[in-house]
Parts: C-alpha cells; structure tokens; sequence
C-alpha cells in the first residue's frame, strides 16, 4: 500500500519488500522440486542470515535506538527462517563423474 499512497519514508521498507515478495513466489515453485532447487533455498537462508546480520547491526547504532526492538525482532525472524530451511533443505547429491570417452 505505501507505494500507492506515496509513502517517501520507509522506500527501503518497500525495496526489500518487493524483493522478498519475488523471492517467496520463487521459492514456492522451488518446492515441487526441492532437490533440483537447492541453491535457491541455500541462498534464501544464507541472505536472511546476512540481512539479520544488517539489521543487527543497525539495531546497536544509537542513532536507530527508537527502531532497536523491531530490528532485532526482524533479526530474530530472519534466523528462524534462515535455519528453518538449511534444516529443511534436501541433502546434497553425490555426482558420480562421467567420462567424455564412450568405452
């Protein structure tokens, strides 16, 4: 709704939320698949480790003190899901090299 309603204070909220918005939709067509798709799911859980990491951060800088619960809450969020699907993710699969020479 803010990008209806031309909200100029939080573009950084609607930036993150278009990317995440995309983002899930890829991950739902990922799970018909997962095996085939375990980089997406890697790099969904390595980037909310590495946006929490940010948001952390951001949360012990005294200049976001009135902002501090709710980025370490969004950190708190971030691992949860970030964990979830390195748990969740398929195993990885032994490749078994081929040979280019036909015996």
């Amino acid at each position: 709704m803010d990008l209806w309603k031309a909200n100029p204070s939080d573009t950084g909220d609607d930036m993150m939320l278009s990317l995440y918005f995309v983002l899930g939709i890829f991950l739902l067509i990922a799970v018909r698949n997962p095996a085939a798709n375990r980089s997406l799911i890697a790099f969904t859980a390595w980037s909310s480790f590495a946006h929490a990491v940010v948001m952390s951060a951001l949360a012990l800088q005294p200049k976001q003190a009135n902002e501090r619960e709710g980025f370490l809450g969004g950190s708190v969020v971030l691992v949860a899901i970030g964990v979830a699907l390195i748990l969740l993710a398929p195993a990885k699969q032994s490749v078994k090299p081929t040979s280019a020479v036909a015996v």
